[in-house]
């Protein structure tokens, strides 16, 4: 367990959920003119959320960019942790994959199941970027 650093899976964790939150929240705000249609009732205007954010296209982007902001992570993880990247972003992917299931009732399966795949993957590929770029101590130019 000294291999991985708490305080950088966690501090890329939040990264992660930061940056999903925010991307979200741009992706709503592409569509606020079908949501916030003039004299709708709040009724209404939940029912046109929920049909935006279980639309196909809404999810696909949520996967992609989701995938991205793991990377992101593994990479910022890496970084901090500086000793054992691969490990600190497995720890990140895990932590991520973990989190997601605690929503898997709210999704459909293939969203689930795209989660699940690109997950680790994309943390550990975050952290090979950290390792490509230089992290302290695993620099392959070291002397």
């Amino acid at each position: 367990m000294n291999r991985i650093s708490l305080k950088a899976v966690v501090l890329g964790f939040l990264l992660v959920l930061v940056l999903d939150v925010a991307l979200g929240v741009a992706q709503l705000a592409l569509h606020s003119d079908e949501l916030f249609v003039e004299g709708q009732s709040d009724e209404q205007m939940a029912a046109a959320l929920d049909a935006l954010t279980t639309s196909a296209s809404f999810l696909i982007f949520s996967i992609l960019s989701g995938t991205l902001t793991t990377v992101v992570g593994g990479y910022v993880a890496a970084r901090i942790a500086k000793r054992y990247p691969y490990f600190n972003g497995l720890a990140l992917g895990v932590l991520g994959t973990a989190f997601g299931l605690a929503f898997w009732s709210e999704y459909p399966l293939w969203f689930n199941l795209a989660a699940l795949v690109t997950g680790i993957p994309a943390s550990l590929l975050g952290a090979h970027l950290a390792v490509r770029f230089g992290v302290a101590g695993n620099r392959t130019d070291a002397p």
